[in-house]
């Protein structure tokens, strides 16, 4: 009787410690009851969005048909770019339209080119509109009489630079490629984030994070492409939000660490080219999408939830 009161404590040990164990490195797993639900973005707090369900939405003019990049100015304002041109404007958003208050010129165009500048943000008053070649281009006193200054970094039209913000947390920009990460020994599908310092007007060679696609699909739970076209840090929780707009439309949401959060599939028919993404200080977001098959561009507005 003893030995088999013996045997039977030792199984249920044996039982309780596989029950309360996930893996040898104590990491957890993904599993369906862990997987985050992919109908909205959810940050640890309150700050979460459903995408589905925008507050506001302004119809842009012809003029913004391809807009590529948003910057939040105040409550009433947001600077935006398109891909064609390299001219900053200023759009009025009111209850029902936008309006272009100001166009300016940065750079002066050569006739027949398409300049293809993809994002564009804003510090202390200098604004920086990023190529699709890696350059950055840093405009100054752009209300009155802008001044231009490109600054060329070691990414190319290989990489695919498309989303730029300016990061609280490191008080530099963050600069994302759509394409090739630049890294050696990545896989292609890797997408890289560097940050460009704001003193030394320079990009860092080292990437500031890495966006492996395994680990988008874990958390998705399903095989998805990403393809990184805009970027921005959250200015209350500092989480890192890029959108991809090319095959899998999505958002994904990174701690400042770069470990993944969250991720949400975008309905394609209310943002068939998500391209632009900002924030205001208080966490309201803002998201640009191109107009498609003659369609208008759109800004969308979500409160957080």
């Amino acid at each position: 009787m003893t030995i088999k009161i013996q045997q039977l404590i030792v199984c249920l040990t044996f039982f309780t410690i596989g029950c309360n164990t996930n893996n040898a490195d104590g990491k957890h797993t993904v599993s369906d009851s862990t997987r985050t639900d992919t109908t909205k973005i959810k940050e640890p707090g309150s700050y979460n969005y459903d995408l589905s369900h925008p507050e506001k939405k302004w119809r842009l003019s012809p003029d913004l048909q391809e807009i590529s990049g948003n910057t939040w100015i105040d409550n009433n304002h947001l600077l935006v770019i398109e891909d064609l041109t390299p001219n900053l404007y200023l759009v009025r958003l009111d209850a029902d339209t936008a309006t272009i208050e100001k166009k300016v010129s940065f750079k002066e165009e050569t006739p027949g080119e398409k300049f293809d500048v993809e994002d564009v943000t804003i510090v202390n008053n200098t604004v920086y509109a990023l190529w699709s070649h890696g350059a950055v281009f840093k405009v100054t006193n752009w209300q009155a009489k802008p001044e231009m200054k490109e600054v060329k970094t070691f990414l190319s039209k290989e990489n695919n630079t498309e989303g730029i913000c300016f990061d609280p947390v490191t008080n530099n920009l963050l600069v994302t490629c759509k394409n090739e990460s630049d890294v050696e020994d990545e896989k292609k599908s890797t997408r890289a984030v560097y940050e460009f310092d704001l003193k030394a007007d320079s990009l860092k060679r080292e990437p500031f994070m890495l966006i492996h696609k395994k680990d988008l699909e874990k958390q998705a739970g399903e095989k998805l492409n990403f393809f990184p076209s805009a970027i921005a840090v959250h200015p209350v929780t500092h989480n890192i939000y890029i959108l991809s707009t090319k095959d899998t439309k999505c958002m994904a949401v990174f701690k400042h660490s770069g470990e993944l959060i969250s991720f949400e599939t975008i309905d394609k028919e209310l943002l068939p080219q998500p391209e632009g993404l900002c924030f205001s200080p208080d966490g309201t977001l803002y998201i640009s999408t191109e107009g498609k098959q003659g369609q208008p561009g759109f800004i969308y507005q979500y409160n957080k939830k």
